[in-house]
């Protein structure tokens, strides 16, 4: 595969590590010939990576004070001149930089910390692709992969548009198991922006919008791709057997292979899976259950002795008022949530209502009926 271009903006760039697996290209807003510089080098970059801690004037007015402004102008120049422009990435050494912005994801308050791990949560409202702790674990290589992930969408959709044909090729959808074309009229289901075949134009986002729609929405949220506790809690059985046995060598670990998501952003989450291929491993336990007179056999004759049922089955996923997830509980202790901008064609997510009861946020998000909320 060819390297990708990053287009670097950083006063103080470093470049070394990045020059590792991608071409780069540096520039400093405070060089002479930065606009002009900038102008060139936008079309042949795949990534523009921004350094937010820029050592400009802080004072109010109409120029950029630092990364994140600079993204107003950027997205202006490019409107004006119908340039679409590739994927922005902050990166930034200050993991609490956007403390007091409000993530367009989530309740209605502001992040109160660091950004890591609340990256799709912040990025739109910064209206950006995503964003990096400069010297977090692993960031280079995140980097150059979401550049990669770029570069071959732009490949992919070839003429700057994309079909929902060439949607489901960019995710990597597995084109062999039985289980396919339930997956790829997921993908439709979750309203990918297709701009093919139509009069259309690109537009100065282009083909960067799918990419978006990946990272903030489909990535994030549970529905056409899951995590592993939800992959878990879909087959009935115990987390913790489940991520003993995936990466085995047995049937239910070779079946989960063809599940597992390898599309592009998949090494900026945790592991996810194929919704529609963990369903179909779900059906061939029950059938493999009905077979052998109970889920317990069925188990032990896909994975060995590593799996058990989910005991009591009556459980939900339950999530804290980040969003993030904590484990299961029993349902009748949990209580469904609608947080703002969640998609709608993903997974109601449930919380635990004691939490709830305790925590006014997440009273937010809550049906105004509910019992809980009079409490």
């Amino acid at each position: 595969m060819t390297a990708p271009c990053i287009l670097l903006i950083d006063d103080e760039p470093l470049v070394g590590e990045l020059e590792k697996g991608a071409e780069v290209r540096a520039l400093s807003p405070i060089d002479a010939n930065f606009g002009t510089d900038l102008a060139e080098a936008i079309g042949k970059a795949d990534l523009i990576l921004l350094d937010h801690n820029l050592h400009l004037d802080q004072g109010l007015g109409l120029t950029a004070s630092d990364g994140a402004s600079l993204v107003g102008h950027l997205r202006s120049w490019a409107r004006a001149k119908d340039v679409p422009l590739p994927p922005i990435a902050i990166y930034t050494s200050g993991d609490d930089a956007f403390s007091d912005e409000t993530p367009v994801l989530g309740p209605a308050v502001p992040l109160d910390g660091s950004f890591v791990g609340r990256e799709a949560r912040l990025a739109p409202a910064l209206d950006v692709e995503w964003l990096f702790s400069k010297y977090a674990d692993g960031a280079v290589e995140k980097v150059i992969a979401l550049a990669e992930d770029s570069l071959r969408l732009r490949q992919t959709a070839g003429d700057g548009r994309m079909s929902l044909k060439e949607t489901a090729e960019y995710l990597v959808l597995p084109a062999a198991p039985p289980w396919s074309d339930i997956a790829f009229a997921g993908a439709a289901r979750w309203r990918p922006p297709i701009s093919e075949p139509s009069a259309a134009r690109p537009g100065a986002r282009g083909t960067t919008a799918t990419l978006r729609w990946l990272l903030h929405q489909v990535l994030p949220c549970p529905g056409l791709l899951i995590s592993s506790r939800y992959a878990a809690w879909s087959l009935g059985i115990e987390f913790d057997g489940f991520e003993a046995a995936k990466d085995g060598a047995n049937d239910f670990a070779e079946m989960l292979q063809e599940a597992r998501y390898a599309g592009p952003g998949h090494n900026l989450f945790p592991q996810r899976w194929w919704a529609a291929g963990i369903d179909f491993i779900g059906w061939q336990l029950r059938d493999r259950s009905h077979q052998l007179g109970g889920f317990q056999q069925a188990l032990d004759a896909f994975a060995g002795n590593g799996l058990q049922p989910l005991t009591p089955p009556e459980k939900v996923v339950v999530v804290n008022s980040d969003l993030e997830e904590e484990g299961l509980a029993p349902i009748a202790e949990a209580v469904e949530i609608h947080p703002p901008g969640w998609p709608a064609e993903a997974l109601e997510l449930w919380m635990r209502r004691d939490e709830v009861v305790n925590d006014a946020v997440a009273r937010t998000m809550v049906n105004p009926v509910e019992d809980v909320v009079r409490q």
